[in-house]
């Protein structure tokens, strides 16, 4: 079935997509912009406990999902081992997720003929760390596999952003911890890369790679600052604390990538 033909809204029958990873940052604006929709039914499916019993699916790892038993039109791959200090660290399991299993998963799409999105990073693109180097390789299969893959850099506030751990330490009155003043880093809100990727992937789009702000660090903690009423880095009279780049990271992040 193809894409455009699945997601074009000109039919009425419900339409089942099946979101891995539904219980993220991503996967819910996935899951909110589709079950917005009556043209939809929404499958969500994720391993964390805590993230599925604060925002609903079902408590599951994507390998074992039946495709036979629950036949889908659609899937979209956000689930992955993301953290990049665990992934230099504990190599195995991010290499069996995000790759062994998640190419094991593309295998079953493409026997069954369903379309589907792989949620990639702005890592995956010369890359230097585990996780990166997994991404990359998951871009690969994807497109192997028949499928597209949308890579996209830093959803603003989510678990893994330095914004609710900047956030605790203004709460807390605490140093705020920055990796590097010069660093910077790809922004997107949730909803938005949603939405772009989505209309994309429904025109057929095999490489999509939204429209994110590329900001400064120290840029991004300072509009942080100012909403909690400090017009400066200065004003902010714990301190700031440079902690370093840890193994894996980079200074700056490339979201394009000609070898694609």
């Amino acid at each position: 079935m193809a894409v455009d033909d699945l997601l074009t809204g000109e039919h009425v029958e419900t339409k089942r997509v099946l979101v891995t990873g539904g219980a993220g940052s991503l996967g819910q604006c996935f899951v909110n912009l589709l079950t917005a929709s009556p043209l939809y039914e929404v499958i969500s499916i994720d391993n964390n406990e805590w993230a599925v019993a604060a925002n609903g699916g079902r408590l599951m790892d994507f390998d074992d999902f039946d495709f036979e038993a629950e036949p889908i039109d659609c899937v979209i791959h956000c689930a992955a081992y993301k953290h990049i200090d665990l992934g230099e660290n504990n190599p195995v399991p991010f290499i069996i997720t995000n790759i062994v299993k998640t190419m094991y998963m593309f295998m079953k799409l493409q026997r069954h003929g369903i379309p589907f999105v792989f949620i990639s990073t702005d890592k995956a693109v010369q890359p230097i760390s585990l996780y990166g180097f997994t991404k990359a390789i998951g871009e690969k299969l994807a497109l192997f596999f028949g499928g597209s893959l949308a890579r996209l850099g830093n959803i603003i506030s989510s678990s893994g952003s330095v914004i609710p751990l900047w956030e605790k330490a203004i709460a807390n009155q605490e140093p705020i911890p920055i990796t590097d003043e010069r660093m910077t880093r790809y922004f997107i809100e949730g909803a938005d890369a949603a939405n772009q990727i989505w209309w994309e992937f429904q025109n057929g789009e095999r490489v999509i790679i939204p429209k994110c702000q590329k900001i400064r660090l120290l840029d991004l903690l300072t509009e942080v600052l100012k909403k909690h009423g400090y017009d400066n880095a200065s004003d902010y009279e714990p301190g700031i604390t440079v902690i370093g780049m840890r193994p894996g990271e980079k200074l700056e992040e490339v979201l394009e990538w000609p070898q694609l």
